[in-house]
């Protein structure tokens, strides 16, 4: 999943968004029926439309438009003619354009759950235009309990020491500020639309860690996550959806039982973690074997080509649970 500055292919950051074409409002059964004499028969008792043409002063009924007649009193009579006409149209027209509207309404949105028509969004940022203004920043919204919006992490330090968490965005993102937590402390953190990167825990000396990638608003509407292990593996980790949903990654401690061959190592010969599996594209056959035995292959990325391990949810809050092996 190229969701990280590593290399990986990516299988979901295209924030291609098919739809389907609205239908031709040309079509005989989309196109109002045409106003005809019988159709306005019984509308309100005022006959029909051949009556009131017949109505012309050559062959209508007496009195209207014949010599002898009160000029007042036919003049009276062609305005209210002309007027339950127009009454007719009117009417039989908005009856016609109702019938399109209601054929031409509920085109299918592919864009995904939470994706706004463009119509309804132009509505919108017409009548509340600040509620357009893209996040420039991320935004800490406190514990589990506090109210969020759309695409965030909610971080969980389980283990017994301070945990900082560091935050690469992939080219062109916005960057975001580290989070420190405390054991047993829960931060919630929003990003940007679009957002797409990586983080991982700085336990150890910066060379081999676990990275958590995700790209929000990605195909299909949709949020992209995965565990990857390798750039090595320094902290246990889990990313899901919030309320459940698929889980990638695993909170075993991997440093536990893992040979001393494929230890990472600090400056003071302490072991922190594993090594990479893969350097310059070039794959550690040990390390490899090592992480296959405890990673799914749809439970994190052990080598780039794992792409069985990119998961997708509509819900575009992820929770995260991380704590770091030494």
């Amino acid at each position: 999943m190229a969701l990280s500055p590593l290399s990986k292919p990516s299988v979901a950051s295209s924030s291609f968004s098919p739809r389907t074409s609205a239908p031709e409002l040309s079509s005989p059964m989309m196109r109002p029926a045409p106003v005809t004499a019988d159709a306005v028969k019984g509308q309100g008792g005022a006959g029909s439309l051949q009556r009131m043409f017949q109505a012309d002063g050559f062959d209508g009924p007496v009195g209207v438009g014949k010599k002898g007649g009160d000029p007042l009193s036919q003049l009276r009579e062609l305005v209210q003619m002309v007027t339950q006409l127009a009454q007719m149209l009117g009417a039989q027209g908005a009856a016609g354009a109702a019938q399109g509207g209601a054929q031409a309404g509920g085109v299918p949105d592919l864009g995904g759950e939470g994706v706004t028509p463009p119509a309804a969004e132009g509505a919108r940022t017409a009548v509340a235009p600040q509620q357009e203004a893209p996040v420039s920043k991320p935004q800490s919204v406190g514990g589990p309990g506090a109210p969020k919006g759309k695409n965030t992490l909610t971080l969980n330090n389980d283990g017994d020491k301070p945990m900082t968490v560091n935050f690469t965005p992939n080219a062109g993102e916005k960057a975001i500020d580290s989070v420190t937590l405390k054991p047993g402390e829960s931060r919630t953190v929003q990003f940007p639309d679009n957002w797409s990167g990586n983080f991982r825990s700085d336990n150890g000396d910066g060379k081999n860690a676990t990275l958590g990638e995700v790209k929000f608003d990605g195909g299909f509407g949709q949020t992209y996550y995965d565990v990857s292990y390798i750039e090595g593996h320094n902290a246990a980790m889990t990313m899901q959806p919030e309320g459940g949903g698929r889980l990638s990654g695993t909170m075993e401690n991997l440093l536990a039982s893992a040979p001393d061959s494929v230890k990472a190592k600090g400056a003071d010969g302490a072991a922190y973690g594993i090594k990479k599996s893969t350097t310059s594209n070039v794959q550690d056959p040990e390390v490899v074997d090592f992480f296959r035995k405890h990673v799914g292959a749809d439970q994190g990325y052990v080598i780039p080509t794992d792409d069985a391990s990119t998961l997708g949810s509509n819900n575009s809050n992820l929770v995260v649970h991380m704590k770091n092996l030494a």
